[in-house]
């Protein structure tokens, strides 16, 4: 019985160590640019609840506006994007913008 619960806490802490080592899984958001700040690298966008949200581009982050790639602030005010993004500290980084022009 003392061999059975050595084995169930060793794999319990394989597992716990395995899940901790493994990357943060993306999320993506949906709205519509607000505004671009090149500067700083970031922009404002407004997702469908209404709620305003700053998100930062990774620095290999890419940005495409209708399908061909582009520069954060080739970005403007009223483009719909979905943003590939994951949460660091408390920021929103971006790996990729998808914007649609029309």
């Amino acid at each position: 019985m003392i061999r059975f619960s050595t084995v169930f806490l060793g794999v319990l802490v394989l597992v716990l160590l395995l899940g901790l080592a493994m990357p943060a899984v993306a999320d993506e958001a949906k709205g519509k640019v607000k505004s671009v700040d090149g500067d700083k690298n970031q922009f404002v966008m407004t997702d469908a609840a209404g709620k305003d949200l700053t998100i930062h581009l990774n620095k290999d982050g890419k940005v495409f506006i209708n399908d061909k790639q582009g520069k954060l602030t080739d970005l403007q005010a009223g483009d719909e994007v979905a943003v590939t993004c994951e949460i660091k500290n408390d920021q929103h980084m971006a790996s990729e913008v998808r914007a649609t022009r029309k």
